[in-house]
């Protein structure tokens, strides 16, 4: 049977609605990405699909909204997500756009380069071109750790991790999974150097939505302690986890 929902507002109109809305990424494997049909797939997406069982005893009615890095906060802001489940880093900053669940997810970044560089850490880096995501936390990081790269913003993985490929730019800063993963499926790429400034992924709701983002805590920690939360981890993380900041 489905979770009582204790009238919450916004959990009863979600309820109401019949379909549970996540902004999920769909190019950033092992998070969020889409199959060869075309089908979300995903650690978070896998965490969305749990979510809407608890709400509705049926993980089909749920609406996975593809957002970017650069459009997250702009759907929540809209009212055209209830969630937003896509390797969303907790910053101070982020705290006054939305409400933040606790962590799910610790990750740093990594650099993306051609197999034959010789670049390995991100002081290697100085006074040449850097791929970075537009809107991410990793174009500040890059902005403030090493001021003498020249940063080159994409809107896409797949167009900074071509940048890479083409010698267009020197490395790509970016999540440390989502490389790795890149890195696995492209023999002509690695991933290099330690963890930068390792943060925790969370989830976000609309700012306000108090009651919602509770009830999200309330599950993420039922998810660690009966196990779910480590089987999924050992399904998407297992073949990186010696490069893993934490689980």
């Amino acid at each position: 049977m489905p979770a009582p929902v204790h009238a919450d507002s916004s959990l009863e109109a979600i309820r109401a609605r019949g379909v549970l809305r996540v902004g999920v990424k769909s190019d950033a494997a092992p998070f969020g990405s889409r199959d060869a049909s075309g089908r979300p797939v995903g650690f978070e997406i896998d965490i969305a699909r749990l979510l809407t069982r608890v709400l509705f005893d049926d993980e089909r009615r749920i609406e996975f909204v593809p957002i970017t890095t650069a459009t997250r906060f702009e759907a929540l802001q809209a009212g055209r997500v209830d969630l937003v489940i896509a390797t969303l880093t907790a910053t101070e900053e982020r705290r006054t756009l939305a409400e933040l669940s606790d962590p799910y997810f610790m990750s740093g970044g990594l650099l993306l380069v051609r197999r034959s560089s010789r670049v390995e850490h991100l002081g290697d880096l100085a006074g040449r071109r850097v791929g970075v995501i537009r809107g991410s936390v990793q174009e500040r990081d890059v902005a403030e750790l090493q001021s003498r790269a020249e940063l080159v913003p994409f809107a896409s993985l797949a167009a900074a991790a071509e940048a890479v490929r083409s010698g267009a730019v020197e490395a790509f800063v970016y999540d440390d999974v989502v490389l790795l993963d890149l890195a696995l499926r492209d023999g002509a790429l690695r991933a290099a150097g330690p963890p930068i400034a390792p943060r925790p992924f969370v989830i976000a709701a609309p700012k306000g939505e108090i009651g919602l983002i509770r009830w999200v805590d309330r599950w993420l920690a039922k998810m660690r302690r009966d196990g779910s939360y480590s089987e999924l981890w050992r399904r998407y993380f297992a073949p990186f986890e010696s490069r893993l900041v934490g689980g």
